[in-house]
């Protein structure tokens, strides 16, 4: 599991030279920076196997994921995404803009003109796709989001690591929500291993 948090944290490359649709970018751009925040259910997939869970996300900055079978959370506070691991009651943190989470949660979502690179659009009949890399991360991976088409709605998001490990995570039931409790995105903290400091894109 600690090796699927790893790839969470590793972002982003793609194909120059594919095409990008500018309307397709400029739905997903409007879409994002129009919700506050989400709730529903999770199926994430990677390595063949499954796990379910809950997850929840409050812009800027904030996310939690709850796994139902394992002792598992992913959560943001709006700095750092913390993997809290209550088997070993141990806490690992990354920046939550090393994560395709921390694009969906910033204060503000340019996919156009800031670090993030739209390198891909795919056009479907109910929903489209956009595959993205970060400016100075390419060769480490990319990732992919889905979206519905009609209403325009977060389906599914697709991590790549530079080895070709996928995982790939599908939303049920989102709605939006923002009511969460005043301490939803907060862990206790015990044992602590940083791998970096926080950053700024959520002030």
């Amino acid at each position: 599991m600690k090796r699927l948090f790893i790839l969470f944290a590793v972002l982003f490359c793609g194909v120059a030279s594919a095409a990008v649709d500018a309307k397709l970018v400029a739905n997903a751009e409007k879409y994002l920076n129009s919700i506050t925040g989400l709730d529903g259910k999770f199926v994430q997939t990677a390595n063949g196997k499954q796990q379910n869970g809950d997850f929840a996300m409050l812009r800027p900055g904030r996310v939690r994921l709850d796994y139902d079978n394992m002792p598992i959370q992913l959560i943001s506070d709006g700095q750092d995404l913390y993997f809290f691991d209550k088997s070993l009651d141990q806490i690992t943190t990354v920046p939550i803009t090393s994560t395709p989470a921390g694009i969906l949660v910033r204060k503000n979502i340019d996919l156009k003109n800031a670090d993030i690179n739209v390198v891909e659009t795919t056009d479907y009949k109910n929903s489209f796709a956009l595959k993205l890399n970060l400016r100075g991360q390419e060769g480490l991976g990319y990732m992919v989001v889905v979206f519905d088409k009609s209403p325009i709605k977060l389906n599914s998001w697709t991590v790549v690591d530079a080895t070709g490990a996928k995982t790939d995570v599908v939303f049920q039931g989102l709605h939006e929500k923002t009511n969460f409790g005043k301490n939803y995105f907060q862990i206790q903290r015990h044992k602590t291993v940083s791998t970096s400091g926080g950053d700024d894109y959520y002030d």
